[in-house]
């Protein structure tokens, strides 16, 4: 089973190819996705590896968490699913309007829009 794994404070002059480099040592590495601002297009510092072996991922976590790279001290932990991916049956709740009347096309709690 795969793991995805969650990495903040990466150094923003590592590159990708560098960083799969780096976690190659430990195992398979299936995909690499480092963060970049969408104004100015510069690294964020942090992104999610995803590593098709879950033993070799927790190696790479093990290894690598608090490793200093280019002076700055790396974080990799597993990442957590998002609410939405967890329960995908999942529902946004409706507001109610009313429908006729004084008050028509007003939400019941008098707020407008």
């Amino acid at each position: 089973m795969p793991m995805k794994i969650f990495i903040a404070n990466v150094p923003h002059k590592m590159e990708e190819p560098e960083l799969k480099q780096l976690l190659t040592q430990f195992g398979q590495v299936g995909s690499i996705k480092l963060m970049t601002d969408k104004e100015t297009g510069k690294r964020t510092g942090w992104g999610f590896i995803e590593m098709p072996v879950r033993d070799q991922a927790k190696a790479a976590i093990a290894a690598l968490d608090g490793k200093e790279v280019y002076g700055r001290k790396m974080a990799l932990k597993e990442a957590e699913q998002k609410e939405q991916e967890k329960s995908n049956n999942f529902q946004r709740p409706r507001r109610e309007f009313r429908s006729s009347g004084a008050g028509a096309n007003e939400e019941i709690d008098g707020n407008r829009w």
